[in-house]
């Protein structure tokens, strides 16, 4: 008697469980069995997968949780349909060997599309499981890409409001020239200061007090102050324009930033994190790891097909290939027959229809006589030439109104 987790396992693995509790197939309930255990692991691991790398991509785990099984049940319906569907031919001891390369060939070929697919599968399974296993470091990774774009954005940001550059220039320029006007100014009052106190140097006359030289660098003093003055003055309304419109150009440049930043700390999702994976896995040492990865999901993927495709023909694949053919068989004996049966009803069928016309010929010869089979042409005759004349009669009247119609 199979307990309920065995069967349970034997049904997952595609086999009859019929022909199984038979006792001749006892010694293949356990390699049965185990087949299903891993046609059943492989369909947990790609649910787990499908389900992870879809909530990695919309965050939303009501959306996850669904499509991630169904993903499982696809993988678990495939495998289990070419498991099932993979038959172990019979192979006599003294077949050849190229005779049994043949026949494990058309195996192979059998199960080549769904060892094709399990690579492809273990690929898909194993991004979302590295990224799950490196989270730390893809976090690290994706905080230190925005850090970097954020520098970026903010170097590269001013060119998208040309009038910031623009007003930026204009102030320098004033502030330019007002530095100009002062450092002037302060060289001149300098002068002034060493010219009156007989300061002996080059461009002094060396001599305290006010002469005619300290007077004029004085006036020119003076005249420096009062063009620093008078600049300040016609420049401070402009100045004051463009520090406020400089303030505003730089508010909506920071908020640009920050939306842009924002935006791309939103769009941590499975793109970003491939991403982060993919600038991780250029490190010699993970990329070995995410290699191994994904050569282990790709042998748990076509571990249920290879156990089929390796092991050896038992009792399991005798019955079954007898109990196909017995049906294959009884179908073409069923078919054998009716088509007998049918030919019989046909032959049948036409040998009534020959008596019956012999028949009919034969009462005809014996009820009419030929003087009356002349009465009867006789007959026949005389009523097709009344409907001749009555067609004629009818042909020459509507000739006739036709004629009276036109010209009355």
């Amino acid at each position: 008697m199979i307990n309920s987790i065995r069967r349970f396992f034997l049904i997952c693995s595609g086999a009859t469980l019929d022909i199984l509790e038979r006792p001749e197939c006892k010694t293949e309930l356990a390699r049965y069995a185990m087949m299903g255990a891993f046609v059943i692991l492989t369909a947990c691991f790609a649910a787990l997968s499908g389900g992870f790398a879809l909530y990695t991509g919309f965050k939303k785990l009501m959306l996850a949780i669904p499509v991630g099984l169904l993903w499982g049940a696809f993988i678990f319906t495939l495998d289990r349909f070419i498991v099932s569907s993979i038959r172990k031919k019979r192979t006599d001891d003294d077949s050849s060997l190229l005779q049994k390369a043949w026949l494990k060939s058309g195996e192979i070929f059998t199960a080549f599309p769904r060892l094709v697919l399990a690579v492809f599968i273990a690929i898909t399974v194993a991004v979302p499981l590295e990224m799950k296993y490196f989270e730390p470091e893809i976090t690290a990774q994706i905080g230190e890409t925005n850090t970097e774009a954020a520098k970026a954005a903010a170097a590269t940001a001013p060119q998208a409001i040309p009038e910031l550059a623009a007003v930026q220039d204009e102030l320098n320029n004033i502030a330019d020239r007002e530095k100009n006007l002062r450092e002037r100014r302060d060289s001149l009052t300098d002068d002034v200061k060493y010219e009156g106190l007989g300061v002996k140097a080059a461009g002094y006359t060396g001599v305290f007090g006010a002469g005619p030289i300290y007077r004029q660098r004085l006036a020119d003093a003076k005249q420096a102050e009062a063009d620093l003055a008078n600049y300040q003055t016609t420049t401070r309304e402009r100045v004051q324009y463009l520090t406020d419109r400089l303030n505003q150009l730089r508010l909506e440049l920071a908020a640009k930033i920050n939306q842009t930043n924002q935006r791309r700390e939103n769009g941590d999702g499975f793109l970003a994190h491939f991403k982060a994976l993919s600038q991780l896995a250029a490190d010699g040492p993970i990329r070995n790891v995410t290699r191994f990865l994904i050569i282990l999901l790709t042998l748990i993927e076509t571990t249920p097909v290879l156990i089929k495709l390796f092991a050896k023909r038992g009792p399991y694949d005798d019955l079954l290939e007898t109990a196909e053919h017995k049906v294959y068989f009884s179908q073409q004996v069923e078919v054998s027959n009716f088509n007998s049966d049918t030919n019989t009803d046909l032959e049948l069928y036409e040998a009534r229809v020959e008596a019956r016309r012999e028949l009919e010929t034969k009462l005809i010869r014996e009820t009419l006589s030929a003087p009356q089979v002349e009465n009867l042409a006789s007959e026949d005759i005389e009523k097709a030439q009344a409907e001749i004349a009555k067609a004629t009669i009818d042909a020459w009247k509507w000739k006739q109104m036709r004629t009276v119609h036109e010209s009355p």
